[in-house]
């Protein structure tokens, strides 16, 4: 007879177990989870999967079955990938959350790391819609200053580059202390496991192809006024407000009404009309006499940018096994266009995995991954989008790209859309292979004993031209070229020795001993000219350029060499405790402080297994977890421990001869080293329970707390070090506490009908706070600076970081309110801002800044939706991030007038002195000026409210019926729509609520992200 296994949800067991019962006749399901055995009539099938529930059947005459299994919440035998090994979900005792490999393939990105945003509890996730950019994953909180990202891990490389998700079967976030420790001192941030693809024994080839394509579109805007007529009364209110008779080269105005405004026919000649001697064509040159337009309709410069974005993934794999070798071969092919022009970024994916049994006690095995990806543009200008004039046209008489060489000050950079289109050649090419080899030794009954040998390394090429910008007040008129190449290496070799048995079925011992050396090595090499007299493809190389060559090369290294051990006992599989211990040398700390020891100690207990409640009908299952543990932080550059030298005409050079004219270059001190740095140390406690109701509700709750001590922080250095770089010393300690929730229900199956169903909320919530960063208490670390402002700062007793600047409290409506108030210098008068005096000493002064905001949220969740019927599935996902404060860095422009570029609705409409305000007191921006003041500070108005709640995605799916396909001789084929960003809830002016910073410390500041488009995709998957 023959039959199909599936799950809860009607996906293929693979490798489910099929025995005639009181034989041992048996048989495996294979990759579709269908199986063929023969039998007699009167046989009982007992049909068994990890996990899951046995199902006992009569054959009864029967020739085809179809069986379902349902989880079996008491045995929770899933097996689960924890640092080097594997275990039993029910034996786990540390915090680890497992991402469905359903819900990774359901992302519409290359990017796997997406897969985590609402899937894991504990792990915050801030999505870049940029195409090929990698997703910011923080995984507990910010645990340092000094990077936060944590470790991945792939087939047992460390740090390799993240396969396609439809590449990986199996994606495990490790977030505590108790199952991070085995990694020491990368482990404080958290560690990602993933394990891509393999074949299955006894599996027949087969072959697999998945197609989806769609498109993406972006409508996201900034709050500015494009139409040229408002543009002007802007300009008005401006320089009336400022008692200045209005006058703008672009306009004609009439002092005594705003609405009487009018906008010239041209920019350039400044003031001309239609039919002017000075608008003949002929007398057009591009730089010199750039004749132009003005756009009577507006540009809206963003909506010029935007455009439609295909997304294209192709996978092709092929895997199977004999009784002794399994494989699995894949190739992908992934493009994605930026939804903003001249963006794009293309991935071809190859991977073949491989295992051999050769004899009971050899087994060898292969993983290799080589991907090829090719990024162009990237670069959008956000700031050429809020300084350019909606009154220039994106083309001139001419044809060629117009801009603020026009005069009458407009915009002192580029055209937008002429900047992407001169970016669209910038290309970033990445060839990188990631892999291992590994033998694996039975030597003794229960003794196994692995040497494996993992690298990851990568071969780049930049291609970065710049080409003349003659429009561009400040630009340039020739071409530049510069080219950088280099490539890195790292390798890890692991070498483990484990042991396991079980003693009179109750007592389970596991020891594990292990070594591992690490080793990166980094070279780089640049080299630029200038003085192109084409910029053809075939003759724009370095070798062309005859002007102001420049070469340039850096090159670093570290390494890593460690022991580690661990012991697991279980008594009965109720009773559970761990210890891990792991023993970390670096080439990173000098040599008073080399290595670090980094424990780890855990435990759990199943209660339901106890008489008390193992009669419970309600409560299937019941656990309890404890951790504590110490894990590491190496994340401070590759020299902190030594003191570095460096050279150059422009810092090192003296005159031997006495004369400008022969001097020589030197040497000159680079950074002071500190050999006496030691490891920042995060120590983590977490306390859990595990629950299943009714074989139903699944439940997994965890209160945490992660203490970093020793956190490296630079301290200031004499100035008679010169230029050097003051060394990082063990000084600060920061603190995160939090809950960490998952929870799910099915329902449906066999035995309800056709309809199943499955719903899953994940929910994350932590608080960071600095207890210490310096010796010195007024000791702050600041955000980067933008314009002559910075926006985060942070201290002990604050998050890290937080938003800083002045406290708002409204707006003077009169002289006298104004006069009464703590002098601000003369700032003070009617339509300003009214700034309080925090510290109470009578004036506004730079002291009076405190904490006006925080980007960390209150709490993240997701709520996860998947729905059968019959032949049809649906699936959808939502996500959530509530609390987190965000500044839009480009509100200065467009509310508080930096720059001559468009301008906010509000300026207009809702500014205090607006003739179209009724009341001056419901005004919601200070009054409007041509003059930048004081309002350019960075203040509590400029802070929003960033939280948002997102579809990120939705999916239907039909599976054609096997009636059809045997006629096609297919195994499965599935159909399905998908749509990703389907809806967005949000108050945030910017173009997107995830505000993705590269800088922690500038956490919030949202210097123009990229929008999330709305994509619509189709998809066809195929196996043979």
């Amino acid at each position: 007879m023959s039959g199909t296994v599936t799950d809860e949800m009607n996906e293929p067991l693979i490798g489910a177990n099929i025995l005639v019962k009181g034989t041992t006749n048996g048989v495996v399901a294979d990759f579709d989870g269908n199986f063929s055995i023969e039998t007699s009539n009167t046989a009982i099938l007992v049909i068994s999967y990890t996990g899951y529930s046995k199902q006992e059947v009569s054959v009864n005459n029967q020739t085809t079955i179809m069986v379902q299994l349902m989880p079996d919440a008491a045995a929770l035998d899933e097996v689960v990938v924890i640092g080097y090994g594997s275990r039993k979900r029910s034996d786990v005792t540390g915090a680890v959350s497992t991402v469905k490999t359903s819900y990774i393939e359901q992302q519409s990105a290359g990017d796997a790391t997406r897969a985590l945003q609402g899937s894991a509890s504990g792990v915050t996730v801030v999505s870049s819609a940029r195409p090929g950019q990698q997703a910011q994953v923080r995984i507990r909180g910010l645990g340092t200053i000094n990077g936060n990202g944590p470790l991945y891990v792939v087939d047992g490389v460390f740090g390799a580059q993240l396969p396609p998700t439809n590449q990986i079967e199996s994606m495990q976030v490790l977030k505590d202390a108790s199952s991070t420790a085995i990694y020491g001192a990368r482990g404080a941030n958290g560690v990602v496991l993933i394990t891509t693809k393999t074949g299955r024994k006894g599996q027949p080839a087969k072959l697999e192809l998945n197609v989806r394509t769609g498109i993406g579109t972006a409508s996201s805007k900034y709050d500015f006024v494009t139409d040229p007529l408002l543009v002007g009364q802007q300009i008005w209110l401006e320089q009336t407000n400022d008692g200045i008779i209005p006058s703008n080269a672009h306009f004609n105005f009439d002092p005594n009404n705003i609405q009487n405004t009018t906008v010239n026919d041209y920019l350039f000649p400044n003031g001309a009309s239609i039919g002017d001697p000075s608008t003949n064509a002929a007398l057009y040159a591009e730089r010199d006499y750039p004749i132009t337009l003005t756009n009577q309709n507006g540009t809206d410069w963003l909506k010029e940018l935007y455009q439609p974005a295909p997304i294209t993934d192709i996978t092709l794999s092929v895997s199977g096994g004999s009784e002794n070798t399994t494989y699995a071969i894949s190739g992908n092919y992934f493009k994605e266009d930026g939804v903003l022009r001249y963006n794009s970024f293309d991935r071809y994916a190859f991977r073949a995995n491989a295992d051999s049994q050769i004899k009971d006690w050899l087994k060898i095995g292969q993983r290799l991954g080589v991907t090829l990806t090719e990024s162009k543009g990237n670069t959008v200008g956000f700031n050429a989008i809020v300084e350019t004039s909606p009154l220039i046209p994106v083309r001139d008489i001419a044809g060629n790209f117009a801009g603020g060489i026009v005069g009458g000050g407009l915009n002192d950079g580029p055209n937008p859309l002429g900047n992407n289109f001169r970016e669209r050649k910038d290309t970033r090419t990445t060839i990188n292979a990631t892999g291992n080899f590994y033998v694996e030794l039975i030597p003794f009954k229960n003794v196994t004993v692995k040497t494996l040998f993992g690298y990851n390394t990568s071969w780049y090429d930049n291609y970065d031209p710049r080409f003349a910008d003659p429009e561009n007040t400040n630009g340039t008129t020739g071409s530049t070229l510069s080219e950088t190449r280099g490539k890195n290496l790292t390798w890890n070799w692991t070498n483990t020795i484990n042991y396991s048995k079980t003693f009179n079925e109750l007592h389970n011992f596991e020891f594990l001993l292990g070594t591992e050396a690490t080793r990166f090595e980094y070279d780089q090499i640049s080299a630029g000219r200038e003085g192109f007299i084409s910029t053809d493809d075939d003759f724009f190389i370095l070798s062309s350029g005859s002007d102001n060559q420049t070469n340039d090369a850096e090159a670093a290294a570290w390494a890593l060499n460690s022991y580690f051990a661990r012991a697991y006992y279980s008594y009965n599989e109720k009773y559970m405790l761990e210890a891990t211990v792991r023993r970390d040398g670096s080439s990173r700390f000098g040599a008073n402080n080399r290595w670090g020891n980094f424990p780890a100690v855990s435990g759990g207990w199943i209660l339901s297994k106890e008489n008390f409640l193992s009669e419970s009908n309600a409560l299937s299952y019941l656990k309890f977890r404890a951790g504590w543990g110490q894990s590491g932080n190496d994340q401070i550059g590759n020299y902190n421990g030594f003191s570095t030298f460096g050279s150059g005409l422009g810092a090192s050079f003296y005159g031997l001869g006495g004369a400008d004219g022969t001097i020589v270059q030197g040497f000159q001190s680079t950074a002071v080293g500190n050999p006496n740095a030691k490891w920042e140390t995060t120590t983590s406690t977490n306390f859990a329970i595990d629950a299943t109701l009714y074989n139903r509700m699944n439940l997994s709750l965890d209160f945490w707390s992660k203490n970093t001590s020793d956190m490296l922080f630079p301290v200031a250095i004499p100035a008679v070090e010169g230029i050097a770089n003051a060394p990082s010393v063990n000084i600060g300690d920061m603190e995160n506490k939090g809950i960490d929730l998952e929870l799910s229900y099915s329902g449906g199956g066999k035995e309800e009908g056709d309809f199943k169903y499955n719903v899953g909320l994940v929910f994350s919530k932590y608080k960071n706070e600095i207890t210490k960063l310096s010796d010195n208490e007024d000791e702050f670390i600041v955000g980067s600076q933008q314009r002559a402002q910075r926006y985060t700062r942070a201290e002990t007793g604050t998050s890290f970081p937080e938003f800083f600047g002045y406290v708002v409290d409204g707006i003077f409506q009169t002289q006298a309110e104004a006069d009464g108030h703590a002098p601000n210098g003369d700032y003070n008068q009617p339509g300003n801002l009214k700034i309080r005096d925090v510290d109470g000493d009578g004036e506004i002064t730079a002291d009076d800044r405190t904490y006006i905001g925080n980007p960390n949220p209150d709490f993240t969740a997701g709520l996860n939706l998947r729905l059968e019927y019959k032949d049809f599935d649906f699936t959808a996902s939502l996500y959530t991030s509530q609390g987190n404060d965000a500044i839009n860095y480009y509100n200065r422009f467009t509310r508080y007038g930096l720059f001559q570029g468009p301008k906010s609705s509000d300026r207009l409409y809702r500014s205090w002195g607006s003739p179209y305000l009724d009341d001056n007191a419901n005004a919601v921006l200070p009054k409007a000026s041509s003059q930048t003041s004081f309002e350019q500070n960075t203040h509590s108005d400029l802070v929003e409210d960033a939280s948002f709640i997102r579809l990120q995605n939705a999916q239907i799916g039909f599976n054609v019926p096997e009636r059809i396909l045997n006629d096609l001789d297919i195994s499965s084929m599935r159909l399905y729509v998908m749509g990703t960003n389907l809806f967005t809830i949000s108050d945030y002016s910017g173009l997107d609520a995830e505000v993705f910073v590269n800088n922690e410390i500038d956490r919030g500041l949202d210097r123009g992200s990229w929008p999330t488009p709305r994509q619509i995709i189709i998809g066809l998957d195929i196996k043979l």
